[in-house]
């Protein structure tokens, strides 16, 4: 399939897509510029591209005390892909 042709399937497809969930497509569009355009470490492109599926078989991870107490309360907002600090 050409670059021309996977373009135009790519925008039909757009416009199914409903309107409340366009923010999210534009924060995926947005990601896969960054991550093309950020230079990488070994160690991130392997952890961006390991298959984290299987997560969910793991045991919960054991906060130790005052380990939850570090840092501000993050929050994503998948409209705009931005992630703030929750109050």
């Amino acid at each position: 399939m050409s670059i021309e042709t996977l373009r135009d399937e790519i925008m039909c497809r757009l416009d199914g897509i409903p309107d409340e969930k366009l923010p999210v497509v534009l924060a995926f569009i947005d990601f896969l510029i960054w991550r093309n355009q950020t230079s990488r470490s070994q160690e991130d492109i392997n952890w961006l591209d390991s298959d984290l599926s299987s997560l969910g078989d793991l045991e919960p991870y054991k906060w130790q005390e005052g380990e939850l107490k570090e840092g501000l309360p993050l929050k994503f907002l998948p409209e705009t892909g931005e992630i703030v600090i929750d109050t």
